[in-house]
């Protein structure tokens, strides 16, 4: 047994559960196995957040083709579409090397040409669920450093880290998620719009258009939460929250800010800042259980050369509103 070989190479697999998203993890999987397992070839199939089944294989897809694969990946595509990754005699072959010859006779024509004498399907889970494949080949120019059982322990072993650091990142992911968004109304919070924000601007300016900054700040807030209660206060800020998300694009971002304030920024055609908020504000005063709201709103390159500039004006133009409503 190869004992070195098998120590260095689960040391090295402790990094995989540092990759930065599902690709980084399969890259440096993939190399990982090319250097120190038997399979000097292979690839991944994997479909990134969506459970993997019969119906939806073939949006599976092949990732890092190394050795023989990677002289011509091409057919390989196909051959993963055309495999009913479900099937009981696919699922029969998995964890486990098997010559060519054991292989259903269409497979085996698809994978004539890359000089196998071996190949093993390894799967990929995360929460449970099947999420992709380790396909791995043994071709003759490499004979096998281990013992029958010590490649296949070692071979679970590497699909188990992998599914391990693939739980990892779902659980980072769904964090991070969690972090940009406010929990009482679902739409972003400060962080998250802070940073969505530089994809928006990017977006704007390769399309041509204005990028506007807008404010919404709930009227009396504490008020109704004085007298009704704090219950009363937050379905107020929930039906705010549905009705700018309804009277804006699809692509616009819209955060709640903190306490009785929202923001939302948005591409438009015409730089009148105005007239988009005071729709803003007579929706929610038609649409919700009466409430009230000020706004203010800004164009960037017009009324400041950066969003903390549209920020401060916005928010001059909210008071400004606010002020005049007070003395109606």
């Amino acid at each position: 047994m190869n004992v070195g070989s098998l120590r260095d190479f689960f040391h090295r697999s402790r990094e995989w559960s540092r990759a930065a998203n599902g690709m980084d993890l399969l890259q440096m999987a993939s190399k990982d196995l090319n250097e120190f397992t038997d399979a000097d070839t292979g690839f991944f199939v994997y479909q990134n957040r969506v459970q993997m089944s019969e119906q939806g294989h073939q949006n599976l897809r092949v990732f890092f083709p190394w050795g023989a694969f990677a002289s011509a990946p091409e057919p390989l595509q196909s051959l993963v579409d055309n495999i009913a990754w479900s099937n009981d005699d696919v699922r029969l072959m998995m964890r486990q090397w098997s010559g060519i010859e054991d292989f259903p006779k269409d497979l085996q024509e698809q994978l004539a040409g890359y000089g196998l004498v071996e190949l093993g399907l390894w799967p990929l889970t995360s929460q449970e669920a099947v999420k992709g494949v380790i396909v791995l080949g043994r071709t003759a120019a490499r004979l096998p450093r281990f013992t029958p059982a010590t490649r296949l322990t070692l071979l679970d072993a590497c699909s188990a880290q992998v599914s391990l650091a693939l739980d990892l990142l779902s659980v980072r992911r769904t964090a991070e998620e969690a972090s940009f968004h406010d929990p009482l109304t679902g739409l972003l919070n400060r962080r998250g719009l802070r940073v969505r924000l530089p994809e928006l601007v990017e977006e704007a300016r390769a399309a041509g258009n204005h990028l506007m900054f807008g404010l919404i700040d709930v009227d009396d807030l504490k008020s109704l939460n004085d007298t009704k209660g704090h219950p009363a206060g937050d379905e107020a800020l929930r039906q705010v929250a549905q009705i700018i998300q309804y009277h804006v694009s699809a692509h616009a971002l819209v955060a709640r800010l903190g306490g009785d304030e929202f923001a939302t920024v948005l591409q438009v055609e015409k730089p009148d800042a105005h007239s988009f908020m005071v729709r803003i504000q007579g929706a929610i005063s038609q649409y919700s259980d009466g409430h009230k709201v000020s706004v203010g709103g800004a164009i960037l390159g017009l009324d400041g050369e950066t969003l903390d500039e549209c920020y401060q004006v916005a928010d001059a133009r909210l008071y400004d509103c606010k002020r005049l409503a007070k003395s109606i």
